[in-house]
């Protein structure tokens, strides 16, 4: 799949914008070969958190010849696009995974993109914030239209699908709503959903440490970086509370955020609370009935122990969908949040089957 190469001009050097870009192979795969596309942005240029504007985004391309659906992967939270091509220990990796299971029928012979979209604070959400970046003007403006370029790659929109889990499930349901033109299929994974459920409580685990630092999102970043945060026993719950903040309730163009919370009492600030639920796909997908109604296909995947409780975002998810009669694929496992590895395999087997 040659890609066209673009050029910017950037302080007198001549830069690809875009560059297909070949990777050192650890093991063999059979019926894909490893690229990687590399996105020189700017839509994050001058980010406030001075992250990479240089993004490497994995590719499996599919030996088959023709025009190839696209599967564009969203990482969850802390999660990126290397970490789905690394070779593992007495494990398979996604692509290997993929790989196999083509050769059972059940994945398709599908261009596979994996996005490099992880921030400091350990995801983007895949959103324009101020206090973080524009991570969705990259991805559908300047990642979307370097695939299109491929010359392998089918240009039917319903031979498109977005997709992930958790914080991936979240950017799924939020850019393929938003982008039905772009993204004609979706495929969520324990979606990150009812915030009242699945984050708050986060808030308040993260409390006590936000009042040490006096409501400065400054020194939060400043204990991030210098590795004290990461040394607290609920660390994980803290960097959710941190990160979560940044993407759905940025403070000007510094990179400041705001607790929902007020700092002594607990109690919901009832202005602040409404910025971070107009994000919540609870709120914003009945916003967006027209955009699910051009969508070819909605695939909707949770287990019923999730640690997050977002078994219950799901389910109100698959509810305001049949209220609204758009069809799709609803799936309860018996399981919990850290098995969504192990689902990924059925959003391969639902897309097989349509792309067959």
């Amino acid at each position: 799949m040659p890609l066209p190469e673009k050029s910017v001009r950037c302080k007198n050097l001549k830069m690809k914008q875009t560059e297909m870009l070949p990777n050192i192979a650890h093991y063999e795969l059979a019926h894909f070969s490893v690229e990687t596309l590399k996105v020189v942005s700017s839509k994050l240029k001058n980010n406030p958190l001075n992250d990479p504007t240089t993004r490497f985004n994995p590719l499996l391309v599919p030996h088959s010849k023709g025009p190839s659906p696209v599967a564009i992967v969203l990482g969850g939270f802390s999660g990126n696009a290397s970490f789905y091509v690394n070779a593992k220990f007495n494990e398979r990796n996604p692509a290997q995974v993929i790989d196999q299971a083509y050769a059972r029928g059940e994945a398709p012979a599908a261009l596979y993109v994996f996005v490099d979209a992880l921030t400091t604070w350990g995801g983007s959400q895949f959103i324009n914030s101020a206090a973080t970046g524009n991570y969705e003007d990259y991805i559908v403006q300047e990642l979307v239209p370097a695939l299109r370029k491929l010359s392998a790659v089918s240009q039917d929109p319903t031979d498109w699908c977005i997709c992930g889990g958790s914080s991936g499930g979240y950017g799924a349901l939020h850019l393929g709503s938003k982008y039905p033109e772009l993204f004609g299929r979706v495929a969520a994974i324990a979606p990150d959903s009812f915030f009242e459920a699945s984050l708050l409580p986060e808030f308040y685990h993260a409390l006590p440490l936000w009042d040490k630092y006096q409501g400065s999102a400054r020194k939060a970043l400043e204990e991030l970086r210098n590795g004290r945060l990461m040394k607290n026993k609920n660390w994980h719950s803290l960097l959710n509370a941190f990160g979560m903040a940044a993407c759905y309730c940025p403070e000007g163009i510094s990179g400041d955020f705001k607790f929902p919370l007020d700092i002594k009492t607990g109690e919901k600030i009832p202005e602040l609370w409404q910025r971070y639920l107009r994000h919540d796909p609870l709120h914003f997908l009945p916003e967006r009935v027209s955009g699910l109604q051009k969508l070819a296909g909605i695939y909707l995947d949770v287990g019923t122990k999730d640690n997050f409780h977002l078994q219950y975002g799901a389910r109100q998810i698959s509810k305001i969908l049949k209220d609204q009669q758009i069809l799709h694929d609803y799936v309860e496992f018996d399981g919990n949040h850290f098995d969504i590895g192990d689902r990924r395999i059925e959003v391969w087997k639902w897309l097989a089957h349509l792309w067959r």
